[in-house]
């Protein structure tokens, strides 16, 4: 067999390269939630110390809003918005 190309489990419905691309798109999500984490716990050691309270909650909103978006609701919320916007094609 080529390299690159997929096999068919047999008898199942997904490919390897499906299971991969699940397996890739848990692995994307799970370092985004830890970079957001990292993020936010950086901006608020600086805040602090600087003592600026407004931006330090504008920074805790926007990581929330961060958060949301990188889970599946969020994406899920993200194409229903731009299927209303723009059509579905």
């Amino acid at each position: 067999m080529a390299a690159g190309t997929s096999t068919l489990e047999t008898g199942g419905t997904s490919t390897s390269l499906e299971t991969a691309a699940s397996r890739a798109s848990s692995t994307g999500r799970t370092i985004a939630f830890s970079l957001i984490g990292l993020a936010l716990a950086v901006a608020a050691v600086i805040l602090v110390f600087r003592r600026d309270f407004k931006e330090a909650i504008g920074v805790l909103a926007i990581g929330v809003i961060a958060i949301m978006l990188a889970s599946p609701v969020g994406v899920s919320v993200l194409e229903n918005t731009v299927s209303t916007l723009f059509g579905s094609g």
